[in-house]
């Protein structure tokens, strides 16, 4: 026998087989695959018995090493459980097939006392189920009989639904006469049906019964309908009547009114006959008598009309005349008059219409191309607008550049009108302008005050001290430099040059009295050096007399070194 591997990979056991293993493997795989595929076989009738005999030959095949009867078992089980609930469901579709075959024989004895919707529900069922073919046949006759009757009870029923909406269509008809007439037709169709469906028969009772209560009101109420015909119809005369007394003006309206009473005469019935020569006569001679003061009041409109439409032709022929001008002004003027001239007349009558067409397109082409004209000049206009309402915006945030506020108020100019903003632009411009200058003229003040002060100031220095006032000169010729005050510039220069003159005195003072005293102070220390070349003893003056001499402090710092041994 050959060695067997007892390691596993994924639960099974892997390695070498012997054939007799293999063997008894294969015919458990099988057992336990026909088990699983049993409930999908149509020729099995006794399951139990056929689970049986595979779960012997199960047991029967032989037996397996441990790491294999686990899983091999396992399988077994399974297929095992599948089987059986494959019998249960086979036992539970037979069940229902002896059921619905019960059903169905139930159905066919029922006979007349079945339903389509019953039939109908029942083959669902079998179709569902998957019936024996055999059982959805013997419901067949039963189903066509039941079709044909249902069929036939339609038909009955749609006769006498269509019977019954006529009687009803007629009832509710204004016409009497058509019932009247048809009414008797109408219940002999009826009467020759048979099984009819209770609903369809109760819909045209209820209708027949409104009909003959509808033709009982008409015959009452037939001579209190004349009596009422007569009173509207003298209602009509006493109308007419007023109207063939109303001002001319009014005749227009007047025939439309005509027109009105005589259709509402038409729509009336008949009158009682003892009227019949009354009222009549009244209402043709009112008719006619109104009929010839319109038929004159329209004679005359027309006449008023023709003059009218030679008025509105002269009015046309001058727009189109001018529709061409670019004389913009005294054009729209004129045209504004032909306008309100138009207004003072009449309609025209049929050709109001294309008359107004004519003038108001004549019109509309000149008040287009002047309307362009302006729209393009009212471009300039705001372009002007805003390019100087930028200048004045910049013209108010200006603080010290009179250069610039110059040149904005040329750009100004330059810009162009601005149309009727210009007076308002011109104006905000101005005060801006002349906040600058106002605001310049008090800083120049300021600054002159101030030139002033410092000048004062140059000529208390240069009075006293030059010498020791040069820093703060300095500082004040830089701030007259800044100030830049044109009213002082003279007085600043002027007293600038006296004390830069009593400076030049003060130094070149000093210089004298320094080439003067330089004499003594070079004999002083010539005798300092004898003593100390002859070895006496030496007292040396101070350092400060030798200030301004510069080889002399030199001489004094090598004779003092000396001195001192070094």
């Amino acid at each position: 026998m050959n060695e067997m591997n007892t390691d596993t990979q994924n639960g099974r056991p892997v390695g070498v087989l012997n054939d007799a293993l293999r063997e008894i493997l294969h015919a458990k795989e099988s057992i336990c695959a026909e088990l699983a595929n049993l409930a999908n076989r149509n020729d099995v009738t006794d399951y139990q018995t056929k689970i049986a005999g595979l779960s012997e030959a199960y047991a029967a095949s032989g037996d397996i090493p441990p790491e294999f009867s686990e899983l091999m078992d396992k399988k077994f089980v399974e297929a095992r459980a599948a089987a059986e609930a494959g019998a249960a469901a086979f036992e539970e579709r037979k069940q229902l097939a002896v059921k619905l075959a019960a059903d169905v024989e139930a159905l066919i004895a029922a006979d007349d006392l079945a339903t389509l919707h019953e039939i109908e529900v029942l083959e669902k069922k079998l179709s569902e189920n998957s019936a024996s073919a055999e059982l959805t046949e013997k419901l067949l006759p039963l189903k066509e009989k039941l079709q044909a009757e249902a069929a036939a009870t339609a038909a009955v029923e749609a006769e006498v639904i269509k019977l019954t909406d006529e009687l009803t269509a007629l009832t509710a008809a204004e016409d009497i006469t058509a019932l009247h007439d048809r009414k008797p037709e109408i219940e002999k169709a009826f009467a020759e049906l048979a099984n009819i469906p209770r609903q369809a028969a109760q819909r045209y009772q209820d209708a027949h019964r409104k009909a003959s209560v509808r033709l009982a009101q008409h015959y009452e109420t037939l001579d209190l309908a004349r009596w009422e015909s007569y009173t509207l119809k003298l209602d009509i005369c006493n109308e007419l009547e007023k109207l063939c007394d109303i001002p001319e003006n009014e005749l227009g309206k007047a025939s439309k009114t005509l027109n009105e009473l005589r259709e509402k005469w038409k729509k009336l019935g008949s009158v009682p006959k003892e009227k019949n020569d009354e009222i009549n006569p009244r209402y043709l001679d009112l008719s006619r008598k109104l009929q010839h003061r319109v038929d004159e009041f329209f004679a005359r409109k027309r006449q008023e009309q023709k003059l009218v439409i030679a008025e509105k032709e002269k009015l046309c022929i001058e727009a189109e005349e001018l529709a061409e001008s670019t004389d913009w002004g005294p054009t729209s003027a004129r045209l504004r008059e032909l306008q309100t001239q138009w207004k003072t007349l009449v309609r025209a009558g049929a050709k109001e219409n294309e008359l107004f067409q004519r003038f108001h397109t004549a019109a509309d082409r000149f008040f287009t191309a002047r309307k362009a004209v302006f729209d393009e000049r009212d471009k300039r206009f705001n372009a002007a607008a805003e390019r100087k309402m930028a200048i004045i915006a910049e013209a108010a945030a200006l603080t010290d550049d009179v250069r610039r506020a110059k040149q904005l108020r040329e750009e100004f100019r330059a810009a162009g009108s601005a149309g009727r903003k210009e007076p308002e632009l011109y104006k905000q411009f101005n005060e801006a302008m002349e906040r600058f200058f106002n605001g310049r003229r008090e800083a120049n003040a300021g600054r002159e005050q101030r030139a002033k002060e410092l000048i004062s100031e140059v000529e208390t220095l240069t009075a006293a001290d030059p010498m020791a006032a040069r820093e703060r000169v300095k500082a004040i010729r830089d701030e007259l430099r800044n100030l830049a005050c044109r009213d002082t510039r003279t007085a600043e220069q002027t007293v600038l040059r006296k004390f830069d003159a009593a400076l030049e005195a003060v130094r070149k003072q000093e210089a004298e009295n320094r080439i003067a005293a330089s004499g003594d102070v070079t004999m002083m220390l010539a005798k300092c050096y004898a003593a100390f070349k002859a070895g006496e003893q030496v007292e040396l003056p101070g350092s400060e007399q030798f200030t301004g001499f510069p080889k002399l402090q030199t001489a004094y710092a090598l004779i003092s070194a000396a001195v001192n041994g070094d």
